[in-house]
């Protein structure tokens, strides 16, 4: 089976179509307001209640004194209410790009005393899910998820926990056993639902990348990374 390409963007030729249509759809339906307005202004006056004219300067004094004031409180009270809202999601990603570049992007570490390096110790297993994370293949991310969760069925066995399976392991643990158990679970149920559904599982970049997060929290714990 060939490897999964990336998605790649959508023509801009039908976000164009699509505008177009919901413009015309703005026109008619202008058309057809400004024609049932036209209505019933002439219904009106047909009751000798005035002409078209003066009906339709009543009606537009009427809305500009009584619901344009109201009108424009509403919009700026929503106006408001989305620029806090814009803000908070700016703030929100910002953060969320600096939790990433620091997981996946780290800074080298300082020289140490003595003009002489010390590199922390790497492990190489989890070299290799980094790098898997890392491509532009969503095939690859898959195996970045699989390949964790061997890790992880190596580090609950050398943590001395029982069963046949990660599934198990995880169920005899508790949060005694390891404070990171919920992240270990959830990660892991990511990579059941990858196995079992091959590539009809639709797995992003980001979520990838979060998954990874979740397992590299584990392994932080029990000090193999």
């Amino acid at each position: 089976m060939p490897p999964d390409k990336k998605p790649k963007k959508a023509p801009s030729g039908g976000d164009d179509r699509k505008a177009m249509e919901q413009v015309i759809f703005l026109l008619v339906l202008l058309f057809f307001l400004g024609a049932l307005i036209t209505a019933v202004l002439t219904y009106f006056e047909s009751f000798g209640l005035g002409t078209a004219d003066s009906l339709w300067e009543k009606f537009v004094k009427s809305f500009f004194k009584n619901v344009w004031p109201i009108w424009i409180i509403v919009a700026g009270v929503v106006s408001g209410l989305s620029l806090i809202g814009i803000i908070y999601n700016i703030w929100h990603l910002r953060a969320i790009n600096i939790a990433e570049e620091k997981i996946y992007n780290p800074s080298p570490e300082p020289i140490a005393t003595g003009g002489e390096s010390k590199p922390e110790p790497k492990n190489e297993k989890w070299e290799k899910v980094l790098k898997y994370l890392n491509s532009n293949n969503v095939s690859d991310w898959r195996l970045a998820v699989i390949e964790a969760d061997v890790m992880l069925d190596e580090t609950l066995r050398l943590a001395g926990l029982h069963g046949d399976t990660v599934g198990d392991m995880l169920k005899s643990a508790g949060k005694n056993d390891f404070s990171t158990l919920d992240e270990a679970w959830e990660a892991h149920k990511i990579r059941n639902a990858i196995a079992h559904s091959g590539t009809d599982f639709q797995l992003s970049e980001r979520e990838a990348k979060r998954v990874a997060a979740l397992f590299e929290k584990v392994f932080k714990e029990f000090q193999v990374i």
